[in-house]
Formats: C-alpha cells, sequence, structure tokens
C-alpha cells in the first residue's frame, strides 16, 4: 500500500515538480530539428517524403511517453530495468550477423543497423549507451560504498563492458558510438573518484596503444578523417563532406536560405545536420542552437551535482556525458574544428531509434531530478 502511495503521489506532483529546465530546451531543440529535418527530406529524400518525417515525428512522440513513464519510475527500479535493458541491448546486437543491413553497412562502413519486419532499421548499439550508464553506476555505487571490494568490482566493470564494446567496436567498427560509451564510463569513474595514479596510468596506456588502435582498429576511411583533420591539405575526398558542411553554414547568411539553390552536403539528415541548420536558419538558427544545448548541458551538470545518493550521481553523470560529447562533436567537426566520427546531433538528426534512446536516456536523468524536486512540492 505505501509503494501504491508514493506511485500516486509522483503521479499527483508531474506538473508541479516536472524540470521544466530540462524538457524545455529539449523540446525547443527537437522542434528546429523536426523543422531543418523536413527542408533536408524534402529537398533530399523526395521519393521517400513525407513517409520519413513522418516516421520521425512518431519517434519524437514515442520517445515522449517513454520520457514520462521513466520519470514516473520509482528510482530503485531503475537497476532491474538498467540489466533488462542491458540482455536486450546484448541480445539484438548478437542477431546483427543474421538480420543487420549489408546496404547500411555498405554505404556508411559500419554493420549497426537491424531490419526488423514492420518497423525499419533499428541500431541496438544506441541501447547499450544506456544500459551501460544504468548498470555501471549502481556497480560504482557499490564500490564506493563497501558493497562490493575493489578488486571484484574491477573485474565485475570490464566483464560487464567488454560484450559490448567488443560488439560495437570490433564488429560493428561503429567507432563513434564506442567514443561515446568509453568517454561517458571514463566521466563516471572520475566522479566516483578514480585516483591520479589510476588516470596517469590508463592514459599512458592509451598513448602506447595507440599505433595498435590504428593498424587493427580504425579503417583506412577513419585514418583518412584523422589525418584530413591534421593536415587540412592532405587528401581533398576526406574533407569534402566537411567543406561542402562550411558551405551550407555560410549559405545561410544571417536567417537561412528559403529559396535555394542548396548546396549539397553528404549525409546532411544525420551527420551533418547542424550545417542543415545554418543553411536554412542562418546564423540565427544556428545560434539558437548552440544557446539551447548549452543551457540544457549546464542544467544536466547541475541536476547531476544536486544528487545525494552515490549511484544517481554517477548515472546522471554518466547521461550529462553522453549528451555532452553528442553536441561538442556533432557541431565541432560540421565546423572543422574536430574529426569526423559520425556521431548524431541528439533530438535533431534522423533516426528513430536514436530519437527514441535519447529520450529514454533524459528519462532517467528527469527521474533523479523530479525525485529531488518532489520532497520540495
Amino acid at each position: 500500500m505505501e509503494r501504491l502511495g508514493l506511485e500516486a503521489r509522483r503521479r499527483d506532483v508531474l506538473f508541479q515538480a516536472l524540470d521544466y529546465w530540462l524538457l524545455v530546451p529539449v523540446l525547443a531543440i527537437g522542434v528546429i530539428g523536426l523543422y531543418v529535418l523536413n527542408f533536408v527530406l524534402e529537398n533530399q529524400f523526395a521519393r521517400s517524403y513525407p513517409r520519413n518525417i513522418l516516421v520521425q515525428l512518431l519517434a519524437f512522440g514515442l520517445g515522449l511517453i517513454v520520457l514520462v513513464v521513466l520519470t514516473l519510475f520509482e528510482a530503485q527500479l531503475l537497476r532491474p530495468f538498467g540489466w533488462g535493458l542491458y540482455l536486450l541491448a546484448l541480445g539484438l546486437q548478437a542477431l546483427l550477423p543474421v538480420f543487420g543491413s549489408a546496404n547500411i553497412a555498405a554505404a556508411t562502413g559500419s554493420n549497426a543497423w537491424l531490419v526488423l519486419p514492420g518497423i525499419g532499421t533499428f541500431q541496438p548499439s544506441e541501447l547499450a549507451k544506456v544500459a551501460l550508464c544504468i548498470v555501471i553506476g549502481h556497480l560504482l555505487a557499490d564500490i564506493r560504498t563497501g558493497r562490493l571490494a575493489l578488486l571484484p568490482g574491477i573485474l565485475l566493470f570490464g566483464l560487464i563492458v567488454a560484450p559490448h564494446l567488443g560488439l560495437i567496436i570490433v564488429y560493428q567498427r561503429d567507432a563513434g558510438t564506442g567514443l561515446v560509451i568509453l568517454f561517458m564510463l571514463a566521466v563516471m569513474v572520475f566522479v566516483q573518484g578514480i585516483r591520479l595514479r589510476w588516470i596517469l596510468l590508463a592514459f599512458s596506456l592509451g598513448i602506447i596503444s595507440l599505433p595498435l588502435i590504428w593498424t587493427k582498429l580504425l579503417r583506412p576511411y577513419q585514418q583518412g578523417r584523422i589525418l584530413a583533420f591534421l593536415f587540412p591539405h592532405y587528401d581533398a575526398a576526406s574533407t569534402y563532406n566537411v567543406d561542402q558542411a562550411k558551405l551550407a553554414i555560410a549559405s545561410g547568411g544571417l536567417t537561412g536560405n528559403k529559396t535555394g539553390p542548396w548546396v549539397h552536403v553528404p549525409v546532411q539528415e544525420s551527420d551533418f545536420i547542424f550545417s542543415a541548420v545554418g543553411e536554412y536558419m542562418g546564423l540565427i538558427g544556428t545560434g539558437l542552437l548552440i544557446v539551447l544545448a548549452f543551457f540544457f548541458l549546464l542544467r544536466c551538470v547541475v541536476v547531476s551535482a544536486r544528487m545525494e545518493t552515490p549511484a544517481a550521481r554517477y548515472m546522471a553523470s554518466g547521461v550529462t556525458a553522453i549528451f555532452a560529447i553528442h553536441y561538442i562533436e556533432n557541431i565541432g567537426m560540421n565546423i572543422g574544428l574536430l574529426p569526423v566520427t559520425g556521431i548524431p546531433l541528439p533530438f535533431v538528426s534522423q533516426g528513430g531509434s536514436a530519437m527514441v534512446v535519447n529520450f529514454m536516456a533524459l528519462g532517467v536523468l528527469m527521474n533523479f531530478s523530479f525525485g529531488y524536486r518532489m520532497e520540495r512540492v
């Protein structure tokens, strides 16, 4: 009865305790994304239009439902939810050799998409980000509170992370998602309170491993992207996408180019969607998007800092890290400040699975903020 009373309490104060400082910037970013994506899909994928934009709208709506459900979750339910999501993501990734899309793999260089009957394409590695965030957050909390000794905890950490990273980096060749997960885990471990000598040791091992990563893990086109970033005139073909993205942003002027002609930017609906914001909404649009992303990430940091329990603090920091690296890397690569990695722009880029999972990650953060604010309503 007490549990039911608490659940009723959460529903009753939903609109009073909801963290609008998190929600409003995301909704505004999502509206910008749908507005710009509609132009891109209509101009570049006319044969699939308007079905493609309707699918994006459907994913946006489904993501909002997932957000509300996770916000109303009791905090203790997140642990079994995380393990269920972990196993689901692992199982779906194991199906890639059978149900993976050869066409998408040939076009993107990454065998990361399932083709599911009646659903379409789905990227299960997106689920892995949120699943690992929840599971590792609780594991680090167990180590911090002494419920789990350090050495067994480190071994369990490796056993949990290795299957997903192995499938994502080695089999799927999805360096972008692997980078996001590694950054998220590094931030969570740092917040947990790792000693400086371990940080230096990990950094040294990373430097030593660079030749092995370069020769064994990176494909030629990925090596070309890095060389093109370090040496801008190294290969015109490797910098073509970024050069076109810069031209598109410049062509938008102050308020955007509404009449054409438009600059051709490969993968503008996904990886280079920021260039479309610049092209169709101009400096005002890109400036507004950056400001909204900044305040959203700032609020994520504030929520993380307010968490009183170790597990909530680590998970909130992990979610913040996921969003931060996506926004920084995507915008940076569109304007040539960072190497191209194929990381989409959250709540803006086309992709149903990414949209739903982004709202799922936000739902975890909203759950913590909601619990904090509910006590003060």
